[in-house]
């Protein structure tokens, strides 16, 4: 019974400070009311009795208490995955139709090759636009029948030349030495026969593959027409053997007014691939004024040009 009146006792001084604090928070009265619950589970027992001491639990404390539902993680919904629209499929384009290109012929000559081909134009009339190159050639028995000597030009004779030439190269040598660059001929018409002696010299000078770079082989040499002269200035020596027979009084003049009385330069200087041949500043072939003019108007070779007149 002591013990339960120390239990009231204790009670009641624990209701009278309670009610004494003024505006307690709830969480001091819970320390409060936790500290005077533990004092009374272990006092001993006063009257010295063996009973075990009542252990009164706390009102805070309770071990079969469950979280609040609020403080328990809820899992976070997956999202339904949306579904993916059927793709339209495109229209399959139709590619536009494109007309096949027609070869086009070539612009110019074919490139130089050493072939034996017979020229298209090999009538003795033809004589202005018979071409004649490394590929193609005249017959051997191309002899024109009309061949006068080079004297009846008022130049250096014991050359043969064509009958049609003879006007304009006697005015051409005219007024050469009225410039101060009077011209003499060191070569004129050539058989076949003889630009196989010419060739097989050039030959043992230089060797095969040179030759061909500067010398015509036989059926493929311009001067087979009897309209090709080689110039060299009067009294002076071989054109070719000069550093650049152009460069001379004689050559300076000739290149620049050969054409107004009909002849050419065939291999003019940097132009091998067009040409076929390495730069003969003496080498100048009759075409005839106006397919002169025509030629030296147009700045290209005369290859070129009487490959369009085929």
């Amino acid at each position: 019974m002591a013990t339960d009146d120390s239990r009231m006792t204790t009670r009641n001084t624990a209701r009278s400070t309670t009610r004494s604090s003024a505006a307690p928070s709830v969480l001091a009265i819970g320390v409060v009311v936790a500290l005077a619950v533990t004092v009374l589970a272990v006092r001993p027992d006063p009257s010295g009795g063996g009973s075990a001491p009542t252990v009164i639990p706390s009102p805070t404390a309770s071990p079969t208490s469950s979280p609040s539902p609020s403080s328990t993680p809820r899992p976070t919904p997956k999202p339904s995955p949306s579904p993916s629209p059927t793709p339209t499929p495109s229209p399959t384009a139709v590619p536009t139709p494109v007309p096949t290109p027609v070869p086009s012929q070539p612009s110019g000559p074919p490139a130089c090759e050493y072939l034996d081909v017979a020229t298209a134009h090999t009538g003795y009339a033809d004589w202005a636009i018979s071409l004649l190159d490394t590929i193609y050639h005249l017959p051997a028995t191309y002899a024109p029948g009309d061949l006068v000597d080079s004297a009846t030009a008022g130049i250096k004779g014991g050359y043969l030349i064509r009958a049609l030439i003879v006007e304009d190269l006697r005015a051409m040598a005219a007024d050469a030495r009225a410039a101060g660059a009077p011209i003499a001929l060191v070569s004129g018409y050539r058989s076949h026969a003889q630009q196989e002696k010419t060739f097989a010299y050039w030959v043992s000078i230089g060797g095969y593959e040179e030759a061909l770079r500067t010398s015509a082989r036989p059926g493929h040499s311009e001067h087979q027409l009897g309209t090709v002269i080689d110039v060299t200035g009067e009294g002076g020596a071989s054109p070719w053997e000069y550093a650049d027979w152009g460069a001379t009084p004689a050559g300076a003049w000739m290149a620049v007014n050969a054409w107004r009385y009909g002849f050419v330069m065939s291999y003019p200087t940097a132009a091998f691939d067009r040409t076929c041949y390495d730069y003969e500043p003496w080498h100048y072939r009759y075409v005839g004024r106006d397919l002169a003019a025509m030629i030296v108007g147009s700045g290209r070779t005369p290859r070129e040009v009487i490959w369009e007149l085929q």
